[in-house]
């Protein structure tokens, strides 16, 4: 569990990222994992409370996909989502029904002071 090690020893090696969304990819991409792998370790950190695990929904817009709220648990998914810079710019389409495809999952670093 190196990567684990890693985190628990030095959580400012996630400077490089927003500790506020840290998304499988970037742990891929960093530590030269395999996905699944990286996912695996996400999810190992989430076990030992050095990530917590988060929801977001994004704006359906092609040309926005903005992340419009972030909840702790699917249950907190509302049914529809307003996306406020949609509105902002006049859209005709800014409230949405919230579909699956629209939710991506991230992790966040919890503060280990």
């Amino acid at each position: 569990m190196r990567f684990l090690n890693i985190i628990n020893k030095k959580a400012d090696i996630l400077s490089h990222f927003d500790p506020d969304r840290i998304y499988v990819e970037n742990i891929r991409s960093f530590f030269n994992l395999p996905s699944p792998l990286a996912r695996f370790y996400c999810e190992m950190a989430v076990k030992q409370k050095i990530f917590r695990k988060k929801y977001g929904i994004l704006c359906q817009n092609d040309d926005c996909r903005r992340l419009i709220k972030s909840v702790n648990n699917p249950s907190e998914i509302p049914a529809t989502i307003k996306c406020d810079h949609c509105e902002l710019l006049e859209r005709d389409n800014f409230e949405f029904q919230v579909q699956k495809k629209d939710i991506i999952e991230f992790y966040q670093l919890i503060n280990r002071k």
